[in-house]
């Protein structure tokens, strides 16, 4: 992208990009939010969602939007860590 744009997340998942465009604003991080289409063959990938959000930021404020974006992935990934660490004991037994 131009203007030092980088990549931070490719997202389906809109309540985690809802909260992540919240937590930016509310830090002052500008950010750019494009929708992709989703090759049919690339579907997979994605759960099967024809289009895929993918959020934009400055490279200046890169470590604060990443750590933004970790918070909201550890806070979101323990129930599921939970849930497949039950289900793998449930499936040994």
């Amino acid at each position: 992208m131009v203007n030092n744009e980088i990549e931070l997340i490719r997202t389906v998942d809109m309540e985690k990009k809802d909260a992540l465009v919240r937590r930016l604003v509310n830090a002052g991080i500008s950010y750019l939010e494009k929708w992709e289409k989703v090759p049919f063959f690339r579907r997979h990938e994605y759960n099967g969602a024809k289009e895929v959000c993918v959020v934009f930021i400055n490279d200046n404020q890169r470590e604060l939007a990443q750590s933004i974006l970790e918070d909201i992935e550890g806070s979101a990934e323990v129930p599921e860590r939970r849930q497949k660490i039950k289900a793998l004991k449930d499936q040994e037994t």
